[in-house]
């Protein structure tokens, strides 16, 4: 199944449902959790029975920012810097529950988390943002890294999405554009960037921001790199993901240009660049577990 067809003809139009939400007391403090159905369109390529990633990620996402407008910060007047996920274990299908609370207060910073577990209280991911209060630096913006070639230019990555096809991989597009050799040190070793993004909404029903949009395929950062490790012979799950934002993405293409790096002792990293279509947004930094197949 391509993305077109999910697209436009599944049984599923998001990759969460929000079932209910509830008042819960936690010590002095009250808290809403939000109760969530995953869709088979989370599914990961790495297991049966458990999520992909990136649609855990935008969940995060989701409810960092309705967690800071319950804390009455203001989401014009101020954004989210970065966000991190932990990853604590394999994100299984099925029936999850998430909350929000300040960690650090404040009126010009704030440091949130957000946590989803499992229906019997088990603890699968962990994210923070640093939300900071907006002033006018126009005078003084600057961005290094060049554009990158558009998704105009480019063609579907067939090969990866049959690669890693699973429920998550069949819902998202993905365009492979070579880069001019200036962009990197060495392109042999990382001839491309990639735009993806998918049409299909976190939560069903609801408004998406521009970090959610983005949070919906930034995990797939870790996967770019077929032409360096074969799938049957080893493995490279990513632990964690931070992505930091100098300017919020405007559209919904974000193009990543990937670099991996493998240690000797079983560690690696994904470091990667993030465009949109105007050009440079942020970063996405990825710890990686590498593990030969046996």
């Amino acid at each position: 199944m391509t993305y077109n067809t999910i697209a436009n003809g599944s049984d599923y139009n998001s990759y969460f449902t929000l079932d209910h939400t509830e008042s819960e007391t936690h010590g002095d403090e009250e808290r809403t959790v939000y109760h969530f159905t995953a869709t088979p369109l989370t599914a990961s390529p790495w297991g049966e029975g458990f999520q992909h990633g990136s649609p855990p990620a935008a969940l995060i996402s989701n409810l960092l920012e309705t967690g800071a407008r319950e804390a009455g910060l203001d989401m014009q007047a101020g954004r989210y810097s970065r966000m991190s996920v932990d990853l604590l274990g394999a994100v299984p299908l099925g029936k999850l529950t998430g909350y929000t609370t300040v960690i650090r207060p404040g009126k010009r910073i704030c440091l949130l988390e957000a946590v989803v577990s499992d229906a019997h209280g088990r603890e699968f991911i962990r994210g923070r943002g640093w939300w900071i209060k907006g002033s006018d630096t126009t005078s003084i913006e600057r961005v290094v890294a060049d554009n990158i070639p558009g998704p105009e230019t480019g063609t579907p990555a067939t090969d990866w999405l049959d690669h890693w096809s699973s429920g998550y991989i069949d819902s998202i597009e993905v365009i492979r554009v070579p880069l001019p050799p200036r962009h990197n040190d060495n392109a042999e070793a990382n001839p491309c960037c990639y735009w993806t993004r998918t049409s299909l909404p976190a939560v069903d029903g609801q408004e998406e921001s521009a970090w959610t949009r983005l949070m919906k395929t930034a995990d797939i950062a870790n996967g770019l790199n077929m032409h360096l490790l074969d799938i049957r012979e080893w493995s490279y799950m990513n632990v964690d993901m931070s992505v930091y934002l100098h300017r919020m993405p405007v559209g919904e293409w974000t193009g990543i240009v990937a670099e991996h790096n493998y240690g000797p002792d079983g560690i690696g990293t994904t470091v990667a660049r993030i465009y949109d279509t105007t050009g440079p947004i942020g970063t996405i930094n990825q710890a990686i577990m590498l593990s030969a197949v046996n």
